[in-house]
């Protein structure tokens, strides 16, 4: 295994050039509300396209595999590089590939609102203009990504990184809160098209703000030589197994393409590993993993995006499709969750920088346990957002108590020299785990709602045929075509049959919840390995000088 040269261990005392101290006295406050406006563009686009797939289907007559892949592109791209671009900061420049990230995601939306336009200059179907553009989007988001968490690890002193971590998770969660809500209010109003041209104004302000207000920093030890064979070995194993993950729920997951894919994907991922060990100046820093909360936090933030995509994914199909919201309606009655997420994750943040990470993140893990099981207990056919509520804030405390101490515990011992590898590892791991999460809880729910919907339609009247149509129909949660499928003679079991088909949906939602509440208790219980660091000597008792070596590392 690599190991750390000895230029690494006294890098910490090297004093800063003049430039760069003059970067680090900007205020890192201004620093941490530019990157976060730009994290709140990314993250945003993200949850308003889920919003709008339909609207856009309508708009580019595109069929359901088309639309599936105008989701999907985006999430394969962005995962198969975040590892290797947190790394290309360290190397190139975290501030330059932060706004060059920027400029492909701003450029790509701009491509997006016109891909009906461009596919109708060039002769192609818009949807695969759309597939391309969203594409470029992946590009620029794994850019962009790993580079803040990186570029807050540089320029705030230990001592504050908690606060500003939290105030980072504060705005993940208004994203979370504002795209259903904004997705909805645009597709009801506007043209679909208005969903991505929102970001340009937000773009481009985000550039002009991060070229004055944010420095610049690189790894001084850097080879500036790109691993191009760790590049390519990660990024394939990755896209092997987001590919599967996507496929899997359709193709079915003992089908040969899928093992294939499996069995290929932990292949290349193994000889990225056994390379990293051997390579001169690896692209991921294995001696990181020697870290203990390191380790255990990326372990914590998989298991967590796992957790979380078993409240949001699932919530959203019951929601809409079996109690009918419409996605405003939808997006409000999850808001108090996420708002909850906003107020915690700022005070968690500020308590981690004073007791430690172990014991909140532990309770907070808890708390989302408790939470979920407390949301199973609410939701039936008569749900209401009041009864919901309740719920929600319990499940929010415990998210808002879990991200920025994790976050903060990740890369509080972290060399701020190779902040990005370990900001792209970190986003790696919760990106893997909200496919898994989507993957494997939509896979559960698919499989419990044929067995429970079979279940309650054995007391309906109905033909083997007409049986079989309407469960295939309840499986794909196409639950506005269930009339439809219903021959003229039985209409008038319809009231019935949807009730039934509520009732399934409940139970089924149930058993995937509880799935969900398992992954975050044993995510509590890894997090009572993590340990509490020594707490350091606040950053105004320190020499100027020291600050500098601080930051420099």
């Amino acid at each position: 295994m690599s190991s750390v040269t000895p230029g690494a261990e006294v890098t910490s005392r090297r004093p800063l050039t003049p430039a760069a101290s003059t970067d680090q006295e900007r205020n890192p406050w201004l620093v941490l509300i530019v990157l976060c406006a730009a994290i709140f563009m990314l993250l945003l686009d993200t949850t308003i396209v889920n919003v709008a797939q339909r609207k856009i289907q309508a708009g580019l007559d595109a069929d359901l595999t088309q639309i599936q892949w105008i989701l999907d592109s985006y999430i394969l791209t962005y995962a198969v590089f975040l590892l290797s671009f947190g790394r290309l900061g360290d190397v190139f420049g975290r501030k330059r590939l932060f706004i060059l990230g920027m400029a492909i995601f701003t450029f790509a939306s701009a491509l997006c609102g016109a891909s009906a336009w461009i596919a109708g200059q060039i002769g192609i179907s818009g949807a695969s203009a759309l597939i391309f553009a969203r594409v470029l989007q992946g590009f620029g988001g794994a850019f962009m990504m790993p580079q803040t968490l990186s570029l807050i690890s540089v320029v705030f002193p230990p001592e504050k990184r908690g606060a500003a971590m939290g105030l980072w998770g504060s705005v993940v969660a208004l994203g979370a809160v504002i795209g259903p809500i904004a997705g909805g209010f645009i597709v009801t109003h506007y043209a679909w098209e208005w969903v991505f041209l929102i970001n340009l104004p937000v773009g481009i302000i985000a550039i002009a703000a991060t070229l004055a207000i944010v420095p610049e920093s690189t790894d001084p030890l850097a080879s500036k030589r790109i691993d191009w064979l760790g590049l390519l070995l990660s990024g394939s194993g990755i896209f092997a197994f987001v590919f599967a993950m996507i496929e899997g729920p359709k193709a079915g997951w003992t089908s040969p393409l899928i093992l294939s894919l499996i069995l290929v994907s932990a292949v290349l991922l193994t000889f990225f590993v056994l390379w990293e060990r051997r390579a001169v100046d690896p692209m991921m820093k294995l001696e990181l993993f020697r870290i203990r909360n390191f380790w255990v936090g990326n372990v914590i933030s998989l298991a967590v995006a796992f957790g979380m995509l078993g409240i949001f994914f699932p919530m959203t199909l019951f929601l809409q499709g079996a109690l009918g919201f419409s996605p405003i309606k939808a997006g409000l009655t999850m808001t108090p969750m996420s708002l909850m997420i906003m107020i915690a994750a700022p005070l968690a943040g500020r308590l981690t920088d004073r007791i430690g990470a172990r014991w909140i993140l532990t309770a907070g893990l808890g708390l989302m346990t408790l939470g979920i099981v407390f949301i199973i207990g609410r939701i039936s056919t008569e749900t209401t957002w009041r009864g919901l509520f309740p719920a929600l804030l319990v499940t929010g405390l415990g998210m808002g108590m879990t991200f920025a101490p994790m976050t903060a515990a990740v890369m509080a011992e972290v060399p701020p020299r190779i902040a990005g590898s370990a900001s792209g590892i970190l986003n790696t791991a919760r990106n893997i785990g909200q496919v898994l999460g989507i993957a494997v809880l939509g896979s559960i729910l698919q499989s419990r709602l044929a067995i429970h919907a079979t279940d309650r339609l054995s007391g309906v009247e109905l033909d083997p045929a007409t049986r079989d149509s309407l469960i295939s129909a309840v499986q794909d949660s196409r639950f506005e075509t269930l009339p439809a499928l219903l021959p003229q003679a039985q209409m008038s079991q319809l009231g019935r049959i949807l009730g039934s088909v509520q009732s399934a949906f409940v139970e089924s939602l149930h058993d995937t919840f509880y799935v969900s509440a398992a992954i975050c208790l044993f995510a509590a219980l890894i997090a009572l390995v993590m340990r509490n660091p020594v707490r350091r000597p606040a950053t105004a008792q320190r020499p100027a000088t020291a600050r500098q070596a601080a930051i420099a590392d």
